[in-house]
């Protein structure tokens, strides 16, 4: 027998030379800031480190859930062919002389070819309408010119008296914002306080913490000195020295201190600001020591990074790498005035504007759950990155670490969407996985479902607390409408209709076991496969003559898991009994009428309401039309819907990004019902040999209002 279906982020200077082995780059000088300690040290306010003399050198969220970028790609791209965005693309005319020897070396060397805000995915949160907005950065560096036209308008509170082209170019990166530039976070507000002191850096610290900045940035460091004990005491011993810990201890318990590690290449030592957590454990948790480096990448992915400063070393478990060359950053120079620079020191500013950013997209997080956003999600997929420990950024959450990369390359983008597992609460307290369907709506209920939440607003949260919308209607699973075919595949397999017909329009299959007894026939429907949707149960009917022709009944009981009846998440299936009723008249010896029902009633439970739904069908019969042993079937009807019966659904809904535990009450009826036209015809060619041919068309197929729908089914059965 055979059935076919046919169905339809240090500064430099540079010179210019045609000739890429003959480029020369010089270090600008760097000036030194005494600080008042018991011992001789050199604050450099490039970098984070010593360079050796040679090292030179990427709306709210919380008003929808993203479940990709692509909605906002061309909107991105377009920012990017900005000027204000374009104006960091790199030329290639500079590059780092990691071996020192002032010419450039093919497969040494690094190429400059920084774009900072592209690298880091920062155009991708500003297309949405994140710019750092209500969030604060502190910044502790040279000193700054207040009045540049980038930062001016962002200052919340200055501590600083010094003016320095490097502090000026920091906060530029941060939060630049004029018409000749802008920075990660164009919107957010600085804290800004020079390195003269210790007190000076103490007073940025309890500034930040005060206010709740988001990020503390440091882009300096101890020239020569590392993450050891010896080096430690020798910085911090006295007063001044132990309040300056203090400080970092205090705001690292509650916000994120941002250091640029050195940058000389070569180190094999962390440097001791980037490590200090080494020393002082408790500070990790608050603390992220950043690398500068190329990525190379394709479309959106990194696909190879260039190390332009030192690695991460054992600063790697709170480490991020980003692209620290910026071609068109604020100096002192004038109010108007830019120019290029590379370094750690321009790397972990992009750390600290991505936080603000994170801040502004999820405002019920803290500083340090954003931290852990920003690892989680770094790209380590690039070819180079290797796993060199493993740490647990939540429960159930890992994160691979390179001690050369850390957690990876930043990606603003994707620290932005959902990470791991996505939840909703529902009103009984239990945890929904937005992964998962909230519900199967069930054929029978048509649409109704999805109607009925399409202004409900979830809030879902994901593995790091990140909160998201999602409208409810989209965790909606349509179930499959009836098929159109389910009595014509019963024929193909030899059982009569009578045997099918009322149970088909409740189980819509062949039954697993059936057998009759006289005019009693049984019939067991279990599930087709494990897991699958099926309604399973049994049935009974019998037929009777009467005078004006057949009275065939039908009865049965089963258990539904969604096929016909919504079914809610970690709820169970509904139990079924039905009741079918069909007439067949004979009104000539080749022709008759049938008339036939089936009602279906679910019992309430919880909070869904008793369901009651019926199917219906009206078909005339022609036999002999071409031929004394074909016949001929017009049939219409109406699959299951159901026609009365509620559920009221509690779940929480965000209400201005909290949390909110509303009750909705949901009709499970659809507003239109599924009406069929058919046509069978079924023809004996030879003894044993039938041909049979059918057409459907459907009008608000699955209950859908307006939707339309057909088929066309060819069977051949043979019988031997």
């Amino acid at each position: 027998m055979v059935g076919i279906l046919l169905l339809n982020k240090n500064k430099i200077e540079g010179t210019t030379s045609t000739e890429a082995a003959t480029k020369v780059l010089c270090m600008k000088n760097i000036s030194k800031f005494a600080l008042l300690a018991p011992v001789a040290v050199a604050l450099s306010a490039c970098g984070g480190g010593g360079d050796g003399g040679t090292t030179t050198t990427n709306t709210t969220f919380s008003s929808f859930f993203v479940q990709s970028w692509s909605a906002y790609q061309t909107a991105a791209t377009n920012l990017l062919a900005n000027s204000r965005y374009s104006v960091q693309v790199a030329n290639g005319s500079y590059y780092s002389d990691i071996n020192g020897n002032r010419v450039f070396d093919a497969g040494i060397d690094v190429r400059l070819n920084g774009d900072p805000i592209r690298h880091s995915g920062a155009h991708f949160a500003h297309a949405a309408g994140l710019s750092g907005s209500g969030q604060l950065v502190a910044i502790a560096d040279a000193g700054f010119l207040t009045t540049h036209e980038t930062i001016s308008d962002s200052l919340n509170e200055n501590q600083s008296t010094n003016v320095d082209s490097h502090g000026t170019f920091v906060a530029s990166v941060i939060t630049g914002n004029s018409g000749s530039m802008i920075g990660i976070a164009p919107s957010a507000d600085l804290i800004i306080g020079d390195t003269t002191t210790y007190q000076s850096i103490t007073n940025v610290g309890t500034a930040a913490l005060s206010k709740r900045a988001v990020a503390w940035n440091n882009s300096w460091g101890f020239s020569n000195r590392y993450a050891t004990t010896s080096d430690y005491n020798a910085i911090f011993t006295g007063t001044a020295g132990q309040q300056l810990i203090d400080a970092f201890r205090d705001y690292a318990a509650y916000g994120n201190v941002v250091f640029a590690l050195s940058n000389t290449h070569g180190e094999t030592q962390t440097d001791l600001m980037g490590g200090l957590p080494i020393i002082v454990p408790e500070l990790q948790d608050g603390w992220i020591a950043v690398v500068n480096a190329i990525p190379t990448m394709t479309n959106d992915d990194v696909t190879s990074v260039e190390r332009v400063s030192s690695a991460c070393l054992g600063a790697a478990a709170w480490c991020i790498t980003a692209d620290g060359t910026w071609s068109h950053g604020a100096t002192s120079v004038s109010n108007t005035s830019y120019d290029f620079g590379t370094g750690t020191s321009y790397a972990a500013p992009v750390v600290s504007g991505a936080l603000a950013l994170l801040a502004e997209a999820f405002p019920a997080l803290t500083p340090h759950q954003l931290r852990l956003r920003l690892f989680a999600t770094a790209d380590n997929t690039f070819t180079g990155f290797s796993t060199d420990q493993v740490v647990t950024l939540a429960d159930g959450y890992q994160s691979a670490v390179d001690n050369e990369f850390g957690h990876g390359f930043i990606d603003i983008a994707a620290a932005l969407l959902p990470i791991g597992t996505i939840t909703v609460n529902s009103g009984n307290g239990t945890t929904i996985d937005a992964r998962q369907p909230l519900v199967m709506s069930g054929s029978a209920a048509g649409a109704a479902v999805r109607e009925a939440l399409a202004n409900v607003d979830l809030l879902a949260v994901d593995s790091f607390a990140g909160a998201f919308t999602i409208n409810a209607s989209d965790l909606v699973q349509a179930a499959n409408p009836n098929r159109f075919f389910a009595q014509q595949s019963a024929s193909l397999h030899g059982y009569t209709t009578n045997d099918r017909h009322l149970s088909s329009a409740l189980f819509e299959r062949d039954p697993t076991l059936q057998n009759s007894f006289g005019d009693l026939y049984v019939a067991t429907y279990m599930p087709q496969a494990s897991g699958s949707f099926d309604t399973a149960g049994f049935s009974v009917g019998q037929r009777h003559k009467t005078s004006f022709g057949f009275v065939d009944w039908q009865a049965g009981i089963g258990s539904d898991n969604g096929a016909l009846l919504p079914m809610w998440q970690n709820e169970d299936g509904q139990d079924l009994a039905s009741l079918g009723l069909a007439l067949t008249s004979a009104l000539s010896d080749t022709s008759n009428l049938q008339v036939s029902a089936v009602m279906a009633a679910a019992p309430g439970q919880g909070t869904t309401s008793s369901i009651f739904m019926n199917s219906s069908e009206i078909s005339y019969t022609q036999a002999q039309v071409f031929d004394r042993n074909d016949r001929l079937k017009l049939s219409l009807r109406q699959p299951f819907a159901i026609t009365s019966g509620t559920t009221d659904l509690t779940i929480a809904t965000n209400s201005g990004g909290t949390s909110q535990l509303q009750t909705f009450a949901v009709d499970l009826a659809p507003a239109k019902r599924e009406l069929q036209i058919a046509l069978d015809y079924e023809i004996e060619i030879e003894r044993d040999t039938d041909v049979m041919l059918s057409f459907v068309h459907a009008m608000n197929r699955g209950h859908l209002s307006g939707q339309e729908e057909s088929g066309v089914f060819f069977g051949y059965r043979k019988s031997f």
